[in-house]
């Protein structure tokens, strides 16, 4: 009996895998784009290959909940469903793109289609893709050091801090150039002091903008300088959608040689006190010649 049973078991999961091979919905492909910009328009894509199966519906899901319904037999074919902050815009939205009009900052989040072909198969894959809503930072990085001018084993200290956002932006060093290691590095965020509860203008946004603050500590050697001089720069970014660089350039600082014109005045006055005494001494020495006679 049990051989049976377990016989059983392995047909099913070998007819399992053998409909698996020749289900007509194929790939299911969303396209979502990765970050977006508060209050921005943005298109999102469903691809999907039915193989000759008709369609019955495309469904779109956020955060698990239906919001979008696309049904090719009915008429009108799209139904959209009340969502916090999403707003469909129907002209341009069809069986393969959902167009969002200015998208807030609640609807950041994991994007789900769901594909389905018609009787009698029913077959239905999904597919997702996960959108954040960013707050662009206003501005630059604001960068300072200690000094400016350094010498060949001294200590650069210097601090980067990004424009408030959300997300917060990530701070990277270069020096002539070149990326500097994360272990010369310390960063930390922090909520802006006097926008705590920014509004934007059209948005219910209610998030609390961050600051970056990036701290670095970098000993000079004898590598750093060309010809006296170096580059160091900060950069903020967030995605592909905010880079902003400050850079300051740094002087190597040297021993001041002793002036020529110096070092020559003392010889002079050194040669003329020798020259001074010889010639007292050779007086002298008359005077003494001449009361011996």
């Amino acid at each position: 009996m049990e051989e049976l049973v377990l016989a059983r078991h392995i047909f099913t999961f070998i007819l399992l895998g053998i409909l698996s091979e020749t289900i007509a919905l194929k790939n299911v492909r969303v396209t979502v784009p990765t970050a977006v910009r508060t209050l921005e328009t943005v298109s999102l894509e469903c691809e999907y290959d039915l193989e000759g199966e008709p369609l019955y519906t495309v469904k779109w899901y956020k955060s698990n909940k239906e919001f979008y319904r696309y049904i090719p037999k009915e008429l009108p074919n799209t139904q959209v469903f009340p969502f916090s902050g999403i707003d469909v815009d129907l002209a341009r939205s069809n069986s393969n793109k959902l167009v969002l009009r200015k998208v807030q900052p609640e609807v950041t989040g994991r994007y789900k289609c769901e594909v389905s072909s018609d009787a009698p198969n029913f077959y239905t894959v999904i597919d997702s893709g996960y959108m954040y809503v960013v707050d662009i930072p206003l501005g630059d990085p604001v960068l300072d050091t200690e000094k400016e001018l350094l010498e060949v084993g001294a200590t650069l200290k210097g601090n980067c801090s990004s424009p408030p956002s959300y997300p917060a932006a990530n701070i990277t060093w270069f020096l002539n150039g070149k990326q500097v290691n994360d272990s010369f590095v310390k960063r930390s965020q922090r909520q802006h002091p006097f926008e705590s509860r920014r509004a934007i203008p059209g948005t219910n946004n209610r998030r609390v903008p961050l600051i970056t603050d990036s701290a670095l500590e970098l000993e000079m050697d004898g590598n750093t300088f060309h010809a006296g001089k170096a580059k160091l720069v900060c950069k903020a970014s967030i995605f592909n959608l905010y880079q902003k660089e400050k850079g300051i350039i740094l002087e190597e600082e040297r021993p001041k040689p002793r002036p020529s014109s110096v070092l020559s005045n003392r010889e002079d006055k050194s040669g003329a006190s020798k020259l001074t005494i010889y010639n007292i001494l050779l007086e002298l020495l008359v005077i003494t010649c001449i009361l011996k006679r």
